[in-house]
């Protein structure tokens, strides 16, 4: 669906729109918004149409409550009228204007879509001035949104008659227009990659999407894929303990977007390399020489600021997804009921696929690292047995309680290894606990910080995008609940405050000064049920995270 600003109504035309076919490309619609006062939104620009719009909000006694539509279908009037006149008009209710949220625009978005995608080629949404620059990219997203589909495995496909929608409002919102394009075509693909199901989206197959990604940019992406036999050779057990139970080989594959400069020369390859794990075994030593050296913060010289400016800049923000393609649970296997749905497990590396794509097509000046930690969690004569004990890449050993806390294990070895960029910021985000569902439900996605600075960043980009989080506890109190009598730490805290202790037994892996945040979006990132499908979220709170941060720089 293509979606523009205008500063024009759509045009007339000279033949009754009942003489042409309802799928004609120049059939039209005019939607109007009214508030809960009847107050007509951009009245100004619809003076040619304030009559018409009048004598339809009273002969059918329109209140305009937020949902409320009513169509005239370009019928009013005689026949010298609707000639002069055969652009539908459909009035859309908004309700109180003064509460204007991003669920509230979401719904008059979906409410616009589903009212005109089956009869009209077009429409002209006449916004004015009553959405500012924040509302207005919100409402463009939702808008887009609602046009999603993903029926590619059904033989029968409804292909919607609406192609074009034009928003009329001031030239001036056209960057906040462009940048909600860029993140829909993001949140598209976490979605598509999360709907597939777990016999095509597996840990090779989420490689395959970040290299044709790498091939679609190249001069702002490149990629690198890790599989079985590199991660073993650099200790990477807690990982391998997970994707060890399955046939699918589990990859981390590290992308890495240079939108402002390259990295720095301890922060990693500029090669797009992908290795096949049977040849690299005379290698292994190689790779390891090649990997990112995790190098002291305070190297830059102290006494120039610009050296020290230059490397704050250059350091990039790094993304970590967990990407568990498919979790049974493994040994400690889960309940059949819903089991389906578990091929959104991989919703957290989804997310950070997407926010890839969207940055390479907003073309923010920001460098990024996206990790997709994946792996695929199965039971079977070689999976890993409650109570095996593991190292991690950074020497910790780990008592594995249940093999259903997987996630925690994948994204403590993709931790270690990408502090080796010596990154600005590291946000881990993960599918993680149903503990996070239980507190949150499916509106807010839970954010664990060890860093204010972070955590303030990322509640701003939370209200400016909508795309909403809640700030849950770290105290060190929680840390004792993953302590174990013969390792290090246990991968499960206990029944009490199981989202706060995943959060800790993560913080385990992060080095001392190292910014970091943890979000737990087991509530947000799909719709369970019979609609079940992938919502695609956080991509637009990263997209205003980064955004933000660019702006800084």
């Amino acid at each position: 669906m293509n979606i523009k600003l205008s500063q024009h109504l759509p045009k007339t035309h000279t033949q009754k729109i009942l003489k042409k076919e309802a799928n004609s490309k120049d059939s039209a619609c005019l939607v109007v918004l009214i508030d809960s006062k009847k107050n007509i939104l951009a009245e100004s620009a619809l003076t040619d149409y304030t009559a018409r719009i009048e004598q339809l909000i009273e002969v059918s006694h329109f209140k305009g409550s937020l949902g409320e539509t009513v169509a005239d279908y370009a019928l009013a009037g005689d026949k010298k009228t609707t000639k002069q006149n055969p652009v539908q008009l459909l009035l859309v209710g908004v309700g109180n204007t003064d509460k204007f949220s991003n669920t509230v625009l979401q719904k008059i978005a979906n409410t616009i879509y589903n009212s005109t995608q089956k009869r009209v080629a077009s429409i002209t949404v006449a916004l004015g001035d009553a959405l500012e620059e924040n509302h207005f990219g919100q409402f463009a997203l939702n808008l887009l949104a609602a046009s999603y589909r993903f029926d590619k495995y059904k033989s029968e496909q409804a292909t919607p008659v609406l192609t074009d929608v034009y928003l009329l409002a001031d030239e001036t919102l056209q960057p906040a227009l462009t940048f909600a394009k860029s993140v829909f075509a993001g949140q598209s693909l976490t979605r598509d990659v999360a709907n597939e199901p777990g016999n095509i989206c597996f840990p090779a197959y989420m490689a395959e999407q970040a290299q044709e990604l790498a091939k679609t940019y190249p001069d702002l992406l490149t990629v690198k894929v890790l599989g079985e036999d590199e991660m073993s050779a650099l200790g990477m057990h807690c990982f391998l303990a997970v994707a060890q139970g399955s046939t699918k080989e589990g990859k981390l594959v590290l992308m890495e977007y240079r939108g402002k400069s390259s990295f720095s020369a301890d922060a990693g390859t500029t090669e797009q390399t992908t290795t096949n794990s049977a040849k690299v075994t005379s290698g292994l030593k190689a790779l390891a020489d090649k990997l990112p050296t995790k190098k002291s913060a305070k190297k830059a010289d102290k006494n120039s600021d610009d050296n020290a400016q230059t490397t704050t800049d250059d350091a990039p923000i790094v993304l970590v997804g967990k990407g568990v393609t498919f979790d049974s649970g493994g040994i400690s296997i889960k309940p059949g009921a819903a089991m389906d749905e578990m091929k959104f497990d991989m919703g957290g590396s989804a997310s950070v696929l997407g926010t890839i794509k969207a940055l390479c097509e907003a073309r923010l000046p920001i460098n990024v690292v996206g990790a997709l930690a994946c792996a695929e969690n199965m039971p079977s004569g070689d999976a890993t047995r409650p109570g095996d004990i593991v190292k991690a890449m950074n020497g910790k050993s780990v008592e594995i309680l249940n093999t259903d806390a997987e996630g925690r294990l994948v994204l403590a070895d993709t931790l270690c290894y990408v502090q080796r960029y010596n990154p600005k910021t590291i946000i881990d985000v993960a599918t993680l606990t149903g503990a996070c569902v239980v507190a949150l439900g499916h509106v807010r996605s839970a954010v664990f910080s060890n860093d204010e600075d972070v955590l303030f960043d990322l509640e701003n980009a939370s209200n400016l995008s909508g795309d909403l989080i809640w700030h849950m506890p770290l105290d060190d109190e929680y840390q004792a609940q993953i302590d174990s009598p013969i390792a290090d730490m246990q991968n499960i805290g206990g029944k009490g405050a199981g989202a706060v202790t995943a959060a800790c037994f993560l913080s385990r892996f992060v080095e001392e000064g190292q910014a970091w945040a943890h979000l737990d979006i087991a509530g947000t990132a799909w719709n369970s049920g019979k609609d079940k499908a992938a919502t695609g979220r956080p991509v637009p709170l990263f997209m205003q995270y980064l955004k933000n941060s660019a702006d800084r720089i």
